[in-house]
């Protein structure tokens, strides 16, 4: 994982474009390196392939292949990079299954203004991170 004195590597993996602009600007602002971006889940693993992130930013419901399903693939191949979910759904039975598919955590993009930051820290240093509005 990345040290003390090196940029979180960052991919941003979302089919809304504009959401990957907004992640993208709150990432850069917490100190991370966006290297790349997808708009759906297997172009997620190509590109963790190619560029090899530290961190996957990945929204759970996406065309062609699902974060979920991503996510398990992703973890197989590459079992050290985290992965910080970022959805619209606060039932916790999303970030219950997040969790036991290995991911790092889970974030409703609704909180990801104020809670980003601070998740990537937390998944970055090996702790898990659950958005405190989940299942209000």
């Amino acid at each position: 994982m990345c040290n003390s004195d090196q940029s979180t590597r960052v991919i941003i993996v979302d089919d809304d474009a504009a959401m990957r602009v907004e992640l993208r600007c709150i990432a850069e602002r917490a100190g991370a390196d966006v290297i790349g971006e997808a708009d759906n889940g297997q172009l997620a693993l190509d590109e963790a392939e190619r560029l090899r992130p530290d961190l996957m930013l990945m929204d759970v419901s996406m065309p062609v292949m699902g974060g979920f399903t991503a996510a398990r693939k992703l973890l197989k191949s590459f079992p050290e990079m985290r992965i910080l979910f970022l959805s619209q759904f606060s039932q916790r039975v999303y970030p219950e299954e997040a969790l036991q598919i290995g991911a790092s955590g889970y974030l409703l993009k609704g909180a990801a203004a104020s809670e980003l930051a601070r998740a990537i820290k937390a998944v970055v240093s090996g702790q898990t991170f659950v958005s405190e509005r989940v299942g209000a």
